[in-house]
């Protein structure tokens, strides 16, 4: 296994269980142990996890989000699968919205190929805003407001109120975490007014969440994932968390 695919497979058994086993991943990837402590060595230098005995855990914590582009490469296959999904909601004509985010830049990049007619895209992602500034048929509307160099997007009340002001066909959000109790929840308090904001002005709401933000806690509360219309995730769910959902009005799309 090539040593960025061996990183990579570190970050996501680390964002699905929280710790990992220098032993148990050495077994996993058949490799050395002295291998996967130097690849810790390299991921700890980067911000990315903290080095303990045997192993390691995630940087990340309930208070800390990890940087825009740290989180780029965790559950990349998972993430295009969801925008692929998520893609194919979008018609001609629409005026959408593309919250912040790794897999919502996923599915700009899709959005940029496919060329619709006449669509309208609203967003606070800086990188978003860039892959589809240059699509002919695109108006592209980027919010004002406050940058938060950590997810390289605009927010604060300045944001807020601009959401606020159009009508979406779509809204397309992402999360940092769902808690098993399915509250939504974030670290920056700047961005919980703009998300309820543009979540109101929405026709449909839809949740792109990969498997790793299902079970976390962080500070701040936005909402509940059962307001939402539609999740999109390669996350597998028990089946009372299923009929949680569905009872709640939830339509679950499995990637």
């Amino acid at each position: 296994m090539l040593p960025a695919k061996r990183r990579q497979y570190i970050m996501e058994e680390l964002y699905t269980n929280q710790n990992v086993v220098v032993a148990d991943l050495a077994e996993q990837m058949q490799v050395t142990p002295m291998t996967i402590r130097r690849d810790i060595e390299l991921l700890e230098q980067s911000g990315l996890l903290e080095k303990t005995h045997g192993g390691a855990v995630l940087a990340e914590s309930s208070l800390k989000e990890v940087t825009y582009r740290q989180r780029k490469t965790v559950c990349y296959e998972e993430k295009s699968a969801i925008a692929k999904a998520a893609a194919k909601l979008v018609k001609r004509g629409m005026c959408i919205y593309l919250d912040a985010g790794t897999t919502n830049y996923e599915l700009a990049r899709i959005l940029a190929r496919q060329n619709h007619t006449l669509l309208t895209i609203v967003t606070n992602d800086l990188a978003i805003a860039q892959a589809l500034m240059n699509v002919s048929n695109y108006k592209v509307i980027v919010l004002g407001g406050m940058v938060d160099p950590a997810s390289e997007s605009v927010c604060g009340i300045h944001a807020a109120n601009m959401a606020a002001a159009f009508h979406y066909d779509i809204c397309f959000v992402g999360t940092q975490a769902i808690t098993p109790e399915w509250q939504v929840m974030t670290v920056n308090a700047d961005k919980i007014l703009l998300k309820q904001n543009y979540l109101k002005a929405a026709s449909l709401k839809v949740l792109l969440a990969d498997s790793t933000k299902f079970g976390k806690y962080k500070i701040y509360n936005i909402c509940s994932a059962l307001d939402f219309d539609m999740i999109i995730s390669g996350k597998i769910f028990e089946s009372t968390q299923l009929q949680a959902l569905t009872d709640g009005g939830v339509k679950v799309v499995k990637v």
